[in-house]
């Protein structure tokens, strides 16, 4: 939970989703239709292209300067998301195919409340709270998600990646453009996302920014299953909190070189972009522009993963 704790879209379809469908071939990637490519791949819902406006005006409420200055982003060809952030059932497939070794280290707050440090034994089968295999995954580096996904391309045809972060809130809005998903009410977040809420207000009552957290109760106080909540316009769930989401970007000061098309900024750099805010994140920061920037090795109770495909013309 470490650093979270302390514009107009044109002409967008607005996607009905169904039942998964199995691909036999990526014909079946859609729009409104839910497909994978596996019987334990993530389902995956196409995103139709459209334009965007990246960022935030000047007068949201909770703006920062990074989330500036807006800048106007086309993403010129479908692509697909998964429906839901990836589970704990399924990156445990993943490491149990690959042997991989369970390393501990992630940042949680067990040991005392509200001061969030890493703690050997926390790990992602163990992030210090209760989890069921629908829960989203957490404490994954930004290393451990690209690792996924490499693995996922090993058992399909390929195409899976992460997001780049202009794709990520262009399918965060779905052809929104207010502060959050659902528009410019906070009032209605516990609707539509996990975050902190009155229930989280009554564990971390002792801390100084409690007067943030909002004022309707989701009931969950940690991590709830992947699709608790209603979806967006895409039909992606969780899009906002529950856990951030690592997106494939390298940390940047601000938009200011973005120039206008969705591609990640790239590099060898030591800090990656995390969208999205989760289960122990203020309103405030649960906004569809927030940025977050965590160092690329951390593990964190609180940032987990949603991949994309590339969709093949």
């Amino acid at each position: 939970m470490s650093n979270w704790k302390t514009a107009g879209v044109l002409t967008l379809a607005v996607l009905v989703v169904g039942s998964p469908v199995a691909a036999s071939d990526r014909a079946a990637f859609t729009p409104g239709k839910v497909s994978r490519d596996c019987a334990d791949c993530p389902e995956m819902i196409v995103v139709p292209p459209g334009k965007f406006l990246l960022g935030s005006p000047e007068t949201e409420a909770g703006r920062g300067k990074d989330e500036g200055p807006q800048q106007a982003i086309s993403i010129d060809r479908p692509f697909a998301v998964s429906r839901y952030e990836i589970t704990r059932r399924q990156y445990e497939g993943f490491v149990r195919n690959t042997h991989r070794p369970v390393v501990g280290g992630c940042i949680t707050d067990r040991r005392h409340i509200g001061d969030w440090q890493p703690d050997e034994r926390s790990n992602f089968r163990d992030p210090g709270f209760a989890q069921r295999p629908d829960h989203p995954v957490t404490c994954i580096s930004w290393q451990d998600a690209k690792d996924y996904v490499a693995w996922l391309n090993t058992r399909t045809r390929g195409g899976y990646r992460l997001l780049s972060e202009a794709e990520w809130e262009y399918a965060a809005r779905a052809g929104g453009s207010g502060a959050y998903p659902w528009g410019d009410d906070p009032n209605q977040a516990c609707r539509y996302m996990n975050g902190t809420d009155q229930t989280a207000r009554r564990k971390y009552v002792k801390l100084s920014y409690v007067e943030n957290f909002g004022t309707c109760d989701d009931r969950v106080l940690n991590t709830a299953a992947v699709g608790s909540f209603q979806p967006n316009a895409f039909g992606l769930y969780d899009m906002i909190g529950n856990v951030g989401e690592w997106v494939e970007d390298c940390s940047s000061k601000d938009y200011s070189e973005r120039h206008g098309n969705a591609q990640p900024v790239t590099g060898v750099c030591d800090r990656r972009v995390v969208r999205g805010g989760s289960w122990g994140t203020v309103l405030r920061q649960l906004r569809s522009a927030e940025r977050v920037n965590q160092t690329a090795t951390d593990r964190d109770d609180s940032i987990g993963i949603r991949v994309a495909l590339h969709l093949k013309e």
